[in-house]
This record gives structure tokens, C-alpha cells and sequence, in this order.
């Protein structure tokens, strides 16, 4: 177990529900916690009594959803001028960037849904949305069905799984990223085709 971990399950046994809200919403932001980590082990923690598993599934869902739609709407508003800030305007308004962001928006219940599972793959399709104005509605529809799914999920493995619980998410987190980037990749090789057709026809 990483120190990190060991810190944040400090943190979560002594704030307990407000820290709970704090990890899940600012790894949504894109800080680097262990959000679904937290939630796996709030609810062993709720198996032990220690905290109430509905509770966990509320706080948990509310801080996850709060986040993606701050983050979302930070992107949105702000993005493209911190690249530029950053010195990163070419990739501001690359050919790449709206490659991706056109990806995502003709797959975004995919995408979107997907990323849930992966903290860090969270806070970047987060950005992404934001970045290519993807419409709220949509964007918000996607990300909440997806914050739901994987707090049920995590909570579900820590809360009945509590004894082995950091060994299963560990093998979750493998098979997370696996499903997030192959996700991506069909996303991509979809779009370009669909891309190459349409010139195609167009021609």
C-alpha cells in the first residue's frame, strides 16, 4: 500500500464523509487522489460499521458528479487560454486536438461512461469535453450514468469484498485501463474511417 493510500485512508477514517466528497471531487478536478481506491475502502469500512454504505453511495456519487461538471465547465471556459498561457497554443488549436475531440463527441456515451472507471482517465476526458464544447446536456447525461455505475461498482466490491479489498481493485485498475485505452483506440480508428469515407464521397 502506497503512503499516499495510507494518508488518504487516514484522512477518510477521521473526516469520513466530507473527505470522502473531497477526494472524489477534486480527483475529478484532475488532482492526483485515489478516488475510486477511497470509495472501495469507505465501503469496507461501511461493512465494518464504521460508516453507513448508502451514505458512502450518495457522498460518493454527488462528490464524483460535482467534480466532472466543475472540471467540465473550467475546460470549457478557460482551457484553450491556459495552453496558451502555457505556451502550448499550436496544440491548442491542432489538427491532433480536434481529431480527439471530434472522436469524442460522435462517441461520447462510450467515452464518457468508460472513463469513470479510471480516475486519471476521468479528469482527462473531463478536459477534453470541455476543451471541444461538447453540449452540457449530453455531457452531464453521460458523466452522471457513469459516476453511478462505478460508485455502485466500488462500493459493492469494498463493501462485500472488504477483507481483499485492495487486491481486487488493484486487478479492477488493470482491467480499467485496458477497457479505457482500447475504448479510445476503436473510438479513433472508427472515426478515421468514417472521416476517410465521408472525403471519399465528398470527392
Amino acid at each position: 500500500m502506497s503512503s499516499l493510500l495510507q494518508n488518504i485512508l487516514s484522512f477518510l477514517l477521521v473526516y469520513k464523509y466530507v473527505g470522502l466528497f473531497l477526494v472524489a471531487f477534486l480527483s475529478s478536478l484532475g488532482v492526483p487522489l485515489p478516488a475510486g481506491s477511497s470509495t472501495v475502502a469507505s465501503a469496507a469500512f461501511a461493512s465494518q460499521g464504521y460508516l453507513n454504505i448508502f451514505i458512502v453511495l450518495i457522498v460518493g456519487t454527488t462528490g464524483n458528479i460535482l467534480g466532472d461538471l466543475s472540471m467540465y465547465g473550467l475546460s470549457r471556459r478557460y482551457g484553450k487560454q491556459v495552453l496558451r498561457w502555457l505556451h502550448l497554443g499550436r496544440f491548442a488549436e491542432s489538427t491532433s486536438l480536434k481529431h480527439i475531440e471530434t472522436t469524442e463527441n460522435n462517441y461520447s456515451a462510450l467515452a464518457i461512461i468508460t472513463s469513470r472507471f479510471q480516475d486519471q482517465a476521468t479528469a482527462i476526458i473531463n478536459m477534453v469535453a470541455g476543451l471541444g464544447r461538447m453540449p452540457f446536456k449530453r455531457f452531464a447525461l453521460y458523466a452522471i450514468i457513469g459516476d453511478i455505475l462505478q460508485t455502485i461498482f466500488y462500493s459493492s466490491v469494498g463493501y462485500f469484498f472488504a477483507a481483499n479489498w485492495q487486491s481486487i481493485y488493484n486487478t479492477i485498475g488493470v482491467f480499467s485501463w485496458i477497457i479505457v485505452f482500447a475504448t479510445i483506440i476503436i473510438s479513433i480508428f472508427v472515426a478515421n474511417n468514417m472521416a476517410k469515407h465521408m472525403m471519399k464521397k465528398n470527392g
